[in-house]
């Protein structure tokens, strides 16, 4: 006889311990069960989630276990996601090409689409500027929404890229995310902070990822307000993967002479050869990200461990031997010889130490 199935949820925020998860409109305070730290498994924002021990009226519940993920962003950390808004302040703080190219790449080696949106541009000496922006973006295949939430609102097209899906918001500290999610919903009323003057960058008000309802008639449509931060590094994927996901290379990688080519300084090379159809600002940013990756390349190579084959004869010798991978000698059975010598070694110790107490 099968067990009853568990009734299932979804992980809105967590703080310190407790995870908080709405099922059928109640939003449960919930530990986690033993066996899935044992395991080493860490319930996270956006995960479905299976729930015992519920206790309605107290509204506790404990999460019994994580169903599979369709994706997951390490940073921010958040899980099943449906895409994700880059939200990049064009002032207030400064429009950062490099920085807005390190989430749009983040999130692409994560499998996700990203969509960029720029707000305060009522803050812009010129419309032009921001279309400069975004005709760069737009050729890349990024969607680009152009904000002022303070003047507009928010435009219906932004709405209806959000309805019924579940979207991350992620980008810099004081770049507009809470004042488009107070914009969205009202009833929100999450806190603002301001740009700091000291170093024109914006103070962080989200300290924890959290899983918002736009709208309280429509649970479908879903926001995750992430905190804002700006050191985000690619030290975790070799350059090669970043070379793939780079769109701006995709009409002249497979012309290079070299399969692997990084376009740098290689010969032969036919994006090099094309500089002129590729945005200045983008292949700085490629390269930035590729030495960064390139360390951690190296780090790698660095810290494996060294692989030692030999052979085999299955049949005694003369017979056909077979290629064998062996293990590293910290990581071997000691051999009968090397035991029966360890072991007389322990007992002539042990017979000299004994002598050294009679006397």
């Amino acid at each position: 006889m099968s067990e009853p199935s568990l009734p299932t949820g979804r992980l809105l925020k967590r703080h310190s311990q407790f995870y908080y998860v709405e099922f059928e409109g109640i939003v449960y305070e919930c530990m986690g069960r033993g066996n899935l730290k044992k395991a080493g498994l860490e319930p996270t924002v956006g995960d479905f989630v299976t729930l015992d021990s519920i206790e309605v009226q107290a509204k506790t519940a404990r999460i019994a276990s994580i169903l599979p993920r369709k994706n997951a962003l390490g940073r921010p950390s958040v899980t099943n996601a449906d895409g994700v808004f880059v939200v990049c302040a064009f002032r207030e703080p400064s429009f950062d090409l490099t920085q807005t190219d390190r989430y749009l790449t983040h999130i692409a080696l994560n499998g996700l689409q990203p969509v960029l949106c720029i707000t305060k541009i009522d803050l812009a000496d010129s419309p032009l500027d921001v279309e400069v922006i975004k005709s760069l973006y737009e050729r890349l295949g990024v969607p680009v929404e152009l904000l002022s939430v303070k003047r507009d609102g928010v435009p219906d097209s932004l709405k209806q890229r959000m309805k019924d899906r579940m979207h991350v918001l992620a980008g810099p500290s004081g770049s507009g995310k809470s004042s488009l999610l107070n914009a969205l919903n009202n009833q929100l009323k999450l806190r603002i902070g301001d740009v700091s003057d000291k170093n024109a960058r914006g103070r962080h008000t989200t300290r924890h990822a959290s899983l918002l309802q736009i709208d309280e008639n429509d649970p479908h449509t879903l926001v995750a307000d992430t905190p804002g931060f700006s050191n985000l590094r690619f030290d975790q994927c070799i350059p090669a993967d970043i070379e793939a996901i780079f769109p701006d290379f995709s009409d002249y990688r497979n012309d290079c002479a070299f399969s692997d080519c990084l376009h740098l300084t290689e010969t032969d090379c036919s994006v090099k050869n094309n500089m002129n159809t590729i945005a200045a600002s983008r292949y700085a940013s490629y390269k930035v990200l590729i030495e960064e990756a390139r360390e951690y390349e190296a780090l790698l190579k660095k810290t494996s461990s060294k692989v030692e084959r030999g052979y085999k004869h299955l049949d005694g010798e003369g017979s056909k031997s077979i290629e064998i991978v062996r293990l590293q000698e910290k990581n071997r059975d000691p051999g009968r010889k090397t035991v029966r010598q360890k072991v007389d070694l322990w007992l002539h110790e042990e017979e000299n130490q004994d002598d050294s107490l009679d006397l």
